[in-house]
């Protein structure tokens, strides 16, 4: 979900940066059965208790009020391939956060931090990947139409914009259908795949944006996102890099058990199936999705939380600053319905921290500018952190530039981490 100032939208809005929506147990159809990566069936897990260090993260009780439902209406159903049955699943929640406008490419290059390591061939299948606005995008074809596409991680349901293509070659849906489209192909055929038609018009960046791939495709593979040196990588399940080889590669691993799998029975009932990891400031803990579609370029290092991780912030004496020139109000999948979003800086205290599987931390930062997302009664069936129970926020797309690499691997339930610049 690419998006400036993190305006939440439901379908039809005429805000420009559309996300898709769907409800926490929207149904990804099964349109065809394809050669391309074997679709896994959901099944609900009991919530447990979260915790930090060796042991896998987990979301607590959950929340009654629809606790990660995503972002509520009825678009954006996601698209599945291989494999019979059909699988279902929440939308990932859109963020709050100021993103930019701006257009530049963000190099993966930079001063600062230790060089990384070559990636070993076990990371599977290279190919070009573009860094635009924070963001990472690689090439699709639906038919004889090529785009580029965001790599979102923090949404369940992916997008097709028909006029984002090269060439001006546009792509049909299939006859009868608005949402089905043939012959789509990211790292092989998929066969006729569901996606949810978007104007991405009005996302600035060095390339057009042609759609969005959400973990309805990503959670099926382990996927490399080498920032740095431009190039995406697909392994196949299972067969990723062995743990000492990604730790000599400079990256450390962090858990994303109970949110994020490529089985879906192994993902929480009610949470989106996102990667989510522990996330502490001092000794208020969190579980945080990592999002690469939340564009922040305007306030770097973006950092959204609910009112359940404020109040732990509050207790464990960390001071804060507000910053009342980056407040906004964002509209809801609630017509007519807005959410003030306040913002806020550590002024003293201890630096965010991303924590790893052994309770160090794998990212540290104190510069970072928090919006607390406090979703009003009205607009409480949109879902999002800002109706979660439990300590929660979401790390926008600085982060992972920093980090230069990113491994997510839905299989181990992990997410592997580089070294921050």
């Amino acid at each position: 979900m690419a998006r400036m100032l993190g305006f939440e939208r439901s379908p039809g809005s005429s805000f420009p940066r559309a996300r898709p929506r769907a409800a926490a147990a929207a149904v990804l159809s099964l349109v065809a059965v394809s050669a391309c990566c074997g679709a896994p069936e959901r099944a609900d897990s009991p919530a447990k208790s979260a915790t930090m260090g060796e042991a896998p993260p987990s979301a607590g009780a959950g929340d009654a009020g629809g606790a990660g439902a995503g972002l509520g209406g009825t678009g954006g159903a996601g698209a599945v391939a291989g494999g019979a049955g059909a699988v279902a699943g929440g939308a990932g929640e859109a963020g709050a956060g100021a993103g930019g406008a701006g257009g530049a490419e963000t190099s993966g290059a930079g001063a600062g931090g230790a060089p990384l390591a070559d990636l070993q061939g076990c990371h599977g299948e290279k190919r070009p990947l573009v860094i635009s606005s924070q963001m990472p995008y690689a090439v699709a074809r639906v038919g004889a139409a090529e785009g580029h596409f965001l790599l979102d991680f923090g949404t369940t349901a992916s997008t097709i914009d028909p006029q984002g293509f090269a060439g001006g070659v546009v792509p049909e849906p299939v006859a009868g259908s608005a949402d089905r489209f043939a012959d789509f192909d990211f790292y092989g055929p998929w066969g006729t795949v569901r996606l949810t038609v978007q104007d991405h018009s009005g996302i600035q960046g060095t390339v057009r944006q042609a759609g969005i791939l959400g973990t309805d495709f990503l959670s099926l593979n382990a996927f490399t996102l080498d920032y740095e040196d431009g190039a995406v990588y697909r392994a196949d399940a299972g067969a990723l890099c062995p743990d000492e080889i990604l730790r000599a590669e400079g990256m450390k691993p962090l858990w994303t058990a109970g949110y994020y799998s490529s089985d879906l029975a192994a993902v929480q009932a009610g949470f989106p199936n996102v990667p989510t990891v522990p996330a502490r400031i001092g000794a208020a803990q969190a579980v945080a999705q990592l999002d690469t579609g939340y564009d922040d370029a305007v306030y770097r290092r973006s950092v959204n939380i609910n009112r359940a991780f404020l109040a732990a912030i509050e207790a464990a004496g960390i001071d804060l600053e507000p910053v009342p020139e980056a407040a906004m109000s964002l509209s809801t999948c609630v017509p007519g319905q807005a959410e003030q979003v306040s913002a806020y800086r550590i002024l003293r205290g201890a630096p965010f921290e991303l924590v790893s599987t052994d309770g160090s931390a794998a990212v540290a930062a104190q510069d970072v500018m928090l919006f607390l997302k406090d979703t009003p009664p009205e607009a409480r069936q949109c879902g999002g952190i800002g109706t979660w129970s439990i300590p929660a926020a979401q790390v926008a797309a600085s982060f992972y530039a920093d980090a230069r690499r990113l491994v997510f691997d839905p299989v181990t339930s992990r997410v592997w981490m580089g070294t921050p610049r």
